[in-house]
């Protein structure tokens, strides 16, 4: 089978990117089919052994261009059995059956921390991609049930496939662990937090909840992530705290630096309102850190009993939460040995043979 895999999400720098680079390669090491990268820039961060087409489309018009005209032809050019986008979307006339991913529904669910451009990129064309899709991938059974009720899809489009944590996080320290953090201007404990900063993952609540036990003599608060729209209002908001000098805003850090933020932070704090999955807790996991979380969505399913879990926007208690953690070395080293059996349970290959189960099927559909 030949398979066209879109490219676009391999290069960015969010949970969607690392899902997309991750189940590519676990793919490519798995099938037996000829997969082809088609992106839209010239490095799109893809295997050496995949083949890639790609061209340079940066501005927004440019790149709907590329996705609704250049890419179908791309497709009908390489005879590609499946098309598969591991990002929402599908072209309008995609020539093949194709296979996309719905991570979540936070940009109409909670459409208030989406931004105006994303709301009326995917009320375009979501919807449509899911009703025309032979296949949905998405990552929890909280997610599926979610999409069947919101687009009244045939629940049996769906298919769960569970992300897992990339091999560079794990508990054991590397040489350059202190070189990184060193470079950031990191030298001493901390509680950490790792996601995009602003949105659905009520940053502002973290840093409440921080400011309720910061004076109980714990480490400072670390967040590190990704910006976007929210970020200068959440900066600011931090640097009128009066703890602002403990509290350390890490815009768009280098993706290559997160395993040594995870594994130097004493606590790992995450009371996102909405995920589809939820994948920093888990990394945080991998590399030996206790956690606490929120209990929306579908971060119980991907924690398991492995977290403390708190509800999403009460701050005292993820405050609570984090003051025992912080006081109790028992708690800790408890949290730490459920975290790594709990992050053994996850794998790229089964994640990839799953997807790839319903490419065989769509393309089976033709």
């Amino acid at each position: 089978m030949r398979i066209a895999f879109m490219g676009r999400a391999l290069a960015h720098t969010g949970g969607i990117g690392r899902y997309a680079r991750s189940l590519l390669a676990a793919m490519t090491e798995i099938a037996g089919d000829e997969i082809i990268v088609m992106a839209n820039r010239r490095d799109p961060q893809a295997p050496p052994s995949v083949r890639a087409i790609c061209s340079t489309r940066s501005s927004v018009p440019a790149i709907l261009f590329w996705e609704q005209v250049e890419l179908p032809r791309l497709i009908r050019r390489e005879h590609a059995d499946v098309f598969v986008n591991p990002d929402f979307t599908l072209p309008v006339a995609c020539p093949c059956p194709g296979v996309i991913a719905v991570h979540d529904v936070a940009y109409a669910l909670m459409p208030r921390h989406a931004s105006l451009r994303a709301r009326l990129y995917y009320a375009a064309f979501v919807s449509r991609s899911v009703s025309s899709a032979a296949a949905i991938v998405t990552l929890s059974q909280f997610s599926r049930n979610t999409i069947v009720r919101y687009f009244g899809v045939d629940k049996r489009k769906l298919v769960v496939a569970r992300p897992a944590v990339d091999t560079q996080f794990s508990p054991v320290a590397t040489p350059v662990d202190d070189a990184v953090r060193s470079r950031l201007g990191i030298r001493d404990a901390y509680i950490l937090y790792v996601g995009l900063l602003g949105g659905h993952k009520n940053v502002r609540g973290l840093i409440a909840a921080y400011e309720a036990i910061a004076d109980r003599g714990c480490p400072p608060l670390l967040i590190a992530g990704k910006s976007c729209g929210d970020t200068p209002a959440i900066v600011a908001h931090a640097a009128r705290s009066v703890y602002r000098d403990r509290i350390r805003i890490l815009p768009d850090v280098d993706a290559a630096a997160l395993p040594a933020l995870y594994r130097g932070a004493k606590l790992f704090a995450f009371p996102s309102l909405y995920e589809g999955f939820g994948l920093p807790p888990l990394e945080a996991m991998a590399c030996g850190v206790p956690v606490v979380c929120s209990s929306a969505a579908a971060l119980p399913e991907a924690v398991g009993d492995a977290a403390l879990l708190v509800a999403p926007r009460n701050t005292d208690e993820l405050a609570h939460a984090m003051q025992r953690v912080l006081a109790s070395r028992t708690l800790q080293d408890e949290l730490i040995r459920r975290g790594l059996d709990r992050a053994r349970q996850f794998s790229w290959h089964d994640t990839a043979a799953v997807v790839l189960r319903a490419i065989h099927d769509a393309g089976a559909s033709r």
